[in-house]
């Protein structure tokens, strides 16, 4: 199954084992039509040779396979391997290949194989070796460097910004700018023109492969921001305003949407979106908003109207997370538009709504605000407090414990921005509910499981979800980054349960090790967990928690930092925004700061939700 990445980009592979030597002369793929196309377009056949292919002389090549079955004859090979390299599908963006079943057919006894030779694939790019390589079970440990007390934290996250803001910045195409770049590789610091293949639980939709991302890089700013009010050197706080300033004042769609987020990005070579799609990715923090908000209100004010466009019905604000960056939806809205409402994005535009309106008493972002809290409140699980996935739809069935902690936070954070009254009270009223059903839940925190969603009905094919303690994948279901948002409850509300989950949380991560650097282990994983226990050495001062917040930093930078950079993952040669970098950079200085006792006022990261 395959996903949105051409395949005229990278071709997409299957490799057959034997358990031993077979002589083989027919393969049978079963395709499927999806989404009105055949899935299977242009394919090739090789056959292993020693530690290679028969890269010269494919065994069988396919173009324009018609039929759901392909049946492919070639001549007799004797081989321990085949390699089936699909090159393309019948969609115009020659991607999401789909092959259901493999059916692979011996020769007749005594039928003489053909000799075969061993040579590379002219047009196999490094990034598809590199792939190839990993699937075949080689341990690759990137190249790392030894941790220096005496340097300190401060001077590789120094090092890293200098880099980028030196190298890393916008010098493609015809405008150049003070942009960072959310893909770069490690050696030449330059975005590069073989972009890597993803990793596990990464889409190729979701990657900024040839510019920037500014939503990608809010945590990487407000730690350029931090740095200066650490070092005292204005650099780097400049270099964030620099990075704003042209954002904001050339970036902004006609709907005034900012090309951020999940999907969209602002592409260098082409100086436009490069992608139609506006989505919320995180939780921006409030420090955040009023950066923007001070360098230019009237942008940010345009983003806020144009959040609306996710709205498809203005009377029981159903809304999409996605939204069209260039076409605003027109009033009154056309019927039935579907689209999936997940809880968590309801709370990053009612966060955004009422920063503005705490700014301009506008009441419209406050009724929006409400009536979207309404839109979810009528759909909580009558049993357990949780919300659905979504309001519409199959995701109706699954109570989604993560979206609802998100949607929680960011009702009592923005609550703090309302003056007292009824509005506020809604706010609380709502998300300390959502905050009850949350801890009320059976976790399982000293196994480093926090349980992510579970069926709303009894169904014995389906089963409760937990996260993983290591591993961040597309949607979530990342232990740490739960604990952290749980931690953010007790400070908005001073619930010890809470605290005393996160904390069991942070046992298991004490007594526990990260997977070894040969495997992939993103940045992000690192600065949770780093976070993590800063938090709580901030809130609780026990020198347990601030030792592993070092333990980990220490590992983190000699696992991650090389020639400048931070690599987005262990076990990868390349820097990327979309891993949250910039979350390491920015906890890492919070460790700094809360190490040194320092006076700086450094807020919680929880940008993760």
């Amino acid at each position: 199954v395959g996903e949105a990445h051409p395949l005229s980009f990278q071709p997409a592979n299957i490799v057959i084992h034997f358990n031993e030597p077979q002589t083989v002369q027919r393969l049978v793929l079963l395709s499927t039509i999806f989404r009105d196309r055949l899935a299977l377009k242009d394919f090739e056949v090789y056959a292993g040779v020693n530690t290679n292919w028969t890269g010269a002389t494919p065994v069988a090549v396919v173009k324009g396979t018609t039929n759901v079955s392909t049946v492919v004859d070639f001549r007799p090979v004797r081989t321990s391997r085949l390699r089936i390299r699909i090159r393309d599908t019948w969609r115009e963006d020659h991607s999401y290949p789909r092959i259901h079943e493999i059916e692979v057919y011996a020769s007749p006894p005594g039928t003489v194989p053909v000799t075969l030779a061993s040579s590379a694939i002219a047009d196999e790019k490094d990034s598809e070796r590199f792939v190839l390589r990993r699937a075949l079970g080689e341990r690759y440990i990137a190249p790392g460097m030894k941790f220096e007390e005496s340097k300190g934290y401060v001077h590789y996250v120094r090092s890293f910004l200098d880099t980028m803001i030196t190298e890393g910045t916008d010098r493609y195409g015809a405008v150049h700018s003070p942009m960072f770049a959310s893909l770069l590789d490690m050696e030449s610091h330059r975005i590069p023109d073989d972009t890597p293949a993803n990793i596990e639980g990464q889409r190729y939709s979701d990657r900024s492969l040839r510019g920037g991302n500014l939503m990608h890089d809010v945590m990487l700013l407000r730690a350029c921001d931090l740095a200066t009010s650490l070092t005292g050197d204005s650099k780097y706080g400049q270099a964030a305003t620099d990075y704003l300033k042209f954002f904001l004042g050339n970036c902004p769609q006609p709907t005034g949407l900012f090309p951020w987020g999940e999907h969209a990005y602002w592409d260098f070579f082409q100086e436009k979106p490069g992608h139609p799609t506006h989505e919320f990715l995180g939780g921006v923090p409030i420090s955040f908003w009023e950066r923007i908000w001070s360098l230019d209100p009237k942008a940010l004010r345009a983003e806020a109207d144009g959040l609306l466009n996710h709205v498809g019905d203005l009377e029981s604000f159903h809304f999409d997370r996605h939204a069209d960056l260039f076409k605003a939806l027109p009033t009154p809205r056309p019927r039935n538009l579907g689209g999936m409402d997940f809880p968590r994005h309801a709370g990053f535009f009612i966060s955004l709504w009422t920063f503005v309106f705490s700014k301009t008493a506008d009441r419209k972002y406050l009724d929006w605000s409400l009536r979207m809290i309404d839109h979810h409140w009528s759909a909580c699980d009558a049993g357990t407090g949780i919300l659905p996935s979504t309001t519409r739809g199959s995701q109706t069935n699954t109570a989604t414990v993560e979206s609802t902690l998100s949607l929680a936070l960011s009702l009592l954070e923005s609550a703090t921005l309302l003056p007292p009254g009824e509005a506020k009270e809604r706010f609380v009223s709502a998300g300390k509910p959502y905050a009850e059903s949350v801890l009320s839940l059976p976790h399982k925190a000293k196994d480093g499981q926090f349980l992510a969603s579970f069926p709303r009905k009894s169904d014995p094919g389906q089963k409760p979800d937990y996260s993983e303690p290591y591993r961040y994948g597309y949607g979530g279901g990342f232990s740490a980054d739960d604990a952290s948002l749980i931690l953010a409850l007790h400070r908005l509300t001073g619930d010890p349960r809470a605290f005393r989950l996160a904390e069991d949380f942070a046992n298991f991560y004490a007594t526990h090790e990260p997977p070894p650097p040969h495997e992939i282990v993103r940045a992000h994983v690192y600065a949770s967990i780093i976070g993590l226990f800063t938090d709580l050495y901030s809130l609780g001062k026990k020198p347990e928690h601030l030792a592993q917040a070092e333990r980990y930093a220490r590992l983190a930078i000699e696992r991650l930092f090389h020639q400048g950079l931070f690599r987005g993952a262990t076990s990868i040669d390349h820097y990327e925004g979309d891993l949250m970098v910039g979350n390491l950079a920015y906890n890492l200085l919070w460790l700094l700061a809360a190490r040194q006792n320092s006076p700086v006022n450094v807020p919680p990261n929880y940008f993760n939700r």
